[in-house]
């Protein structure tokens, strides 16, 4: 572990320092840190309801917290993990995505001149990781890793403890419950998906196609489960879309779409029908 003096004579080189050291989680840096560990970049920032500390170091990427009954909370990607990041102007603040290993973290409310040089500092260890790879690096310093859960439309982010206090919060996506894969709802729910297509503009990539209910039954609403992969067939993106009171012999134009620029293809991998009483 770090000392914490030492910590807080890292953050008082940054220009926003008095800003950074008010927030409680600098005293948790200690037990957060490793000894040899350096902070390159630091700033505010968020994920649901969260404020806390975002931090670049040496080896990771780290957020910071307290949760509602104020148990101190730590996020990490291992910069050999984290496979590219998508960033996006929410009102004055920006947000950030760090997508790695098919799945995703958001940080929010991040200040842009911040989200900026953070951008920069991060496109770099993502290039440089991806030539370390492509050229057969030597084996890294080892730390703790996270243990990655993928289910339909959900990243669940468990296992991994830092210090004696932190564990890694759950980070979700939404997720369509109780769905069944697109052929056995063909089957089941007498559903027709047709015309199902990908396009892809300069402003965002969009899915649209045809769904007809062939049964003799009318559903109160019927639910569709689509993710968006990159062309490594990573998960860039998962959105839910919805329709009501679907007649028999009637059609529905789907129509769903994602901002991430790298968005490639697609699948449905979940549909649920309720049918009207």
């Amino acid at each position: 572990m770090k000392n914490i003096d030492y910590i807080r004579e890292e953050i008082r080189e940054f220009s926003k320092a008095n800003e950074f050291l008010s927030y409680r989680e600098v005293d948790e840096l200690q037990n957060v840190l490793y000894e040899d560990e350096t902070i390159l970049n630091i700033t505010t920032g968020g994920i649901d309801r969260y404020k806390g500390l975002f931090l670049l170091t040496d080896d990771r990427a780290l957020f910071i917290y307290h949760n509602e009954i104020n148990q101190p909370k730590v996020l990490e990607v291992p910069y050999e993990k984290l496979e590219y990041i998508h960033m996006k102007q929410v009102n004055y603040y920006v947000s950030m995505e760090l997508f790695f290993a098919g799945t995703k973290i958001e940080i929010s409310d991040l200040p842009p001149d911040d989200a900026n040089s953070f951008k920069q500092d991060l496109t770099f260890q993502v290039d440089f990781y991806d030539k370390m790879k492509k050229n057969r690096a030597p084996q890294k310093k080892k730390f703790g890793l996270l243990r990655l859960l993928l289910f339909i439309g959900i990243a669940v982010l468990t296992g991994y403890l830092v210090g004696p206090q932190f564990h890694v919060v759950e980070v979700y996506d939404e997720v369509l419950t109780d769905a069944l894969p697109i052929e056995e709802a063909e089957e089941s729910y007498q559903l027709e998906f047709t015309e199902m297509e990908i396009n892809k503009d300069e402003y965002e990539t969009t899915v649209r196609g045809i769904i007809k209910n062939l049964s003799d039954k009318e559903y109160r609403y019927i639910s569709v489960d689509i993710q968006f992969y990159d062309k490594k067939g990573s998960i860039v993106d998962s959105q839910i879309q919805s329709i009501y009171d679907l007649k028999p012999g009637k059609s529905w134009n789907l129509d769903s779409y994602t901002i991430s620029e790298y968005a490639d293809t697609f699948e449905v991998v979940g549909v649920y029908a309720e049918m009207a009483e």
